[in-house]
């Protein structure tokens, strides 16, 4: 472990090494000619500098703000690279004095024309204002006239009331050739400091004093120099890449003044989960029942048995509300929500469980950090972004997204699927709760293929999806016309004509999706002389193996336990006969992880094929990486094997 850290403490330097200097507007024309990444030639951009202060500055309209302040400049090498033109600056936005604001934006790209450096700013209509959550709104800008070679530039500053320090990041998925960071904090704020232990890069910091000139407290100065720090690699089924990235993370402790201490903040898990409980955006909104008492008292009167009490008023809220695409713990209002038919994810969630206590049921909130927004790392109010409800019965948790309109009881979409989330109980009290299903999601595959001697192929598949599966299946079929979808099937499996198509139990959630389609396809197969070479999966097989590094730093997320099945049923053209056939394979991964079934078997008129395919874990640790890399080898190589035709 000491051998990692001195070799990862090469990036990283004080102020005074490599003290070039990047003044705003000021770009070479050698980084303008600069054609690839020395790191890695296939890299699409790469940041050329960056600097970040932080530091209390008084402004005229609201007083003393935190200012973050960026200057960022990023070389544009390839297509794959132009992504890196576009910033989304995220703000927490409320009424008046306590909103963040965006200050002094400004950026240029930077092409070379004849061997003339060539600049385009960044305009009014480059610029972009979105509403992302309750509380928090996005400013996105988009670089002008960026193309391969560009370099692109801009600096910001970000006025804040609020005295909680984002995230510090030193490591994107591009490399960055030099980031210089300055955090400047009076010791009024204390503030605990902690680096992602999930990263192996740990930069070094600087730490000094020094009086504020004309006030009575002092000011804590942290800096650092980072150069050449490499980028996180993408890697498949990994539930956020950036959960494992180098920050430095900043907690607020406590305010003092004159050395006594003026208030404390949330430091454990006890503290963050009581002040959002307390808060009349979230515990409070639970209580609020009499914009829908009358809707109450029809359910409870419906049925006795709890169980279909709980998905009569679950269905009502799933299908009565909208949700407006906004995430969020805090409720506004949900008897406004409701009236209006409306509403975020918290309106709706934190009103299904108002209306699951009502009718007798133990409901409780769950607040959720989704995959897109990653894992907290300590116990912070900031750390969750989404809320769901539990239904305690027959011993059993389970888990209700009402803003899910394919959802049902016990199925959570993909979005809400991270880790584990916080029960809030009753009392102010909490646990923790696994999020993942721990059931099978399905899709089984039965199909019967006619080959004739021409190499074409007629056939039909019969394909059952069923809980995850399903939902997806059903949020993905909702964005086509049945016309349209077709010519997705066909694209997705190299059908030339489909002569039939029928999906049953898109409305009837409770149903598997059954999907049937009846095909025809020109080249399916070569026959070479005598004989015929056949891939028994045809386009069922898994040609790659996804997992293609030779190590892996990240846990394996596969999102939920899922079965594929498949069963194929092959007639073969008169005049032959199956002379050769893979052997069958059975492997099962250690602790009981996963397993695969392979089986080709005669029959009168061909053969028959059977594969199954399970994992039974979500998620799997990185340390077990070589026996799923080595489990896939071996599903890749089997399933990439022939049956040999030959005629009689």
């Amino acid at each position: 472990m000491r051998t990692l850290i001195i070799r990862i403490a090469i990036f990283f330097v004080f102020f005074s090494v490599n003290s070039q200097v990047y003044k705003f507007g000021k770009v070479s024309k050698e980084e303008l000619e600069e054609s690839y990444c020395k790191i890695d030639s296939s890299i699409g951009a790469e940041v050329i500098y960056k600097r970040q202060k932080v530091y209390v500055d008084r402004a005229k309209t609201y007083g003393f703000r935190q200012i973050n302040e960026i200057h960022e400049r990023i070389k544009i090498y390839n297509k794959n690279g132009f992504n890196w033109a576009t910033k989304k600056l995220r703000l927490y936005y409320v009424t008046g004095s306590n909103r963040e604001l965006v200050q002094g934006l400004k950026g240029y790209t930077y092409n070379l024309d004849n061997g003339k450096i060539i600049k385009e700013k960044l305009s009014k209509n480059g610029i972009f204002n979105n509403t992302e959550s309750d509380r928090y709104k996005t400013k996105t800008f988009t670089m002008p006239n960026v193309k391969e070679g560009s370099v692109i530039e801009y600096t910001y500053k970000i006025g804040s009331p609020y005295r909680e320090i984002d995230d510090v990041h030193f490591q994107y998925t591009i490399p960055i050739k030099r980031f210089d960071l300055e955090v400047v904090t009076s010791d009024r704020y204390v503030y605990s400091r902690m680096f992602n232990p999930r990263s192996d890069i740990i930069p070094r910091i600087s730490n000094t004093t020094r009086n504020k000139a004309g006030f009575d407290f002092n000011e804590n100065v942290l800096t650092s120099t980072v150069i050449n720090v490499p980028p996180l690699i993408e890697e498949p089924y990994v539930n956020n890449i950036y959960n494992y990235r180098s920050k430095l993370i900043f907690e607020l402790i406590s305010i003092k003044s004159s050395g006594h201490t003026l208030k404390n903040y949330a430091t454990s898990w006890e503290d963050v989960v009581k002040d959002i409980n307390e808060s009349s955006y979230f515990g409070h909104q639970i209580n609020k029942i009499d914009a829908f008492k009358e809707e109450v008292n029809i359910l409870k009167s419906s049925v006795s048995d709890k169980s279909l009490l709980m998905k009569l008023v679950y269905d009502y809220v799933r299908d009565r509300m909208v949700w407006n695409g906004l995430y969020g713990k805090y409720a506004r209002n949900i008897k406004k929500a409701h009236k209006e038919k409306k509403g975020s994810v918290p309106e709706i969630n934190l009103m299904l469980v108002a209306m699951l206590k009502a009718v007798g049921l133990k409901a409780n909130p769950v607040l959720i950090s989704t995959k897109n927004k990653g894992i907290p790392l300590i116990p912070t109010i900031d750390g969750f972004n989404y809320v769901i409800a539990c239904v305690e019965l027959n011993g059993k948790n389970i888990l209700l997204d009402a803003s899910e309109k394919y959802g049902i009881p016990g199925l959570l979409p993909l979005r809400a699927i991270n880790w584990e989330g916080i029960l809030v109980l009753k009392d102010g009290g909490f646990r923790k709760i696994n999020l993942y299903p721990e059931t099978f999601s399905q899709a089984n595959v039965m199909l019967s293929l006619v080959l004739n001697d021409d190499g074409s192929i007629k056939g039909k598949q019969r394909t059952h999806y069923t809980k995850t599966d399903a939902l997806r299946y059903r949020r993905e079929y909702k964005n086509y016309s049945k016309e349209e979808y077709e010519e997705v099937l066909m694209n997705r499996f190299s059908f030339d004509e489909i002569l039939d198509f029928d999906v049953k139990n898109i409305v009837d959630l409770e149903k598997p999706i059954i999907e049937t389609v009846s095909f025809e396809i020109d080249e399916g197969f070569d026959v070479i002389g005598d004989n015929i070479y056949i891939s028994p999966l045809f386009f069922l097989q898994k040609e790659a193996n996804p997992f293609k590094l030779n190590k892996r730093k990240y846990p394996i997320d596969f999102g939920y336990p899922f079965s594929r099945k498949k069963m194929i049923n092959i007639k073969i053209p008169e005049g032959y006969q199956v002379s050769s056939m893979p052997e069958s394979l059975k492997i099962a991964l250690p602790d009981n992880m996963g397993s695969f079934l392979f089986n080709v078997s005669k029959t009168p008129e061909g053969f028959n094929v059977m594969s199954t395919f399970k994992i039974n874990t979500a998620i799997i640790p990185a340390h077990k990486y070589f026996e799923i890399k080595e489990f896939y080898n071996q599903r890749v190589a089997k399933e990439a094997e022939k049956v040999v035709l030959s005629r009689k």
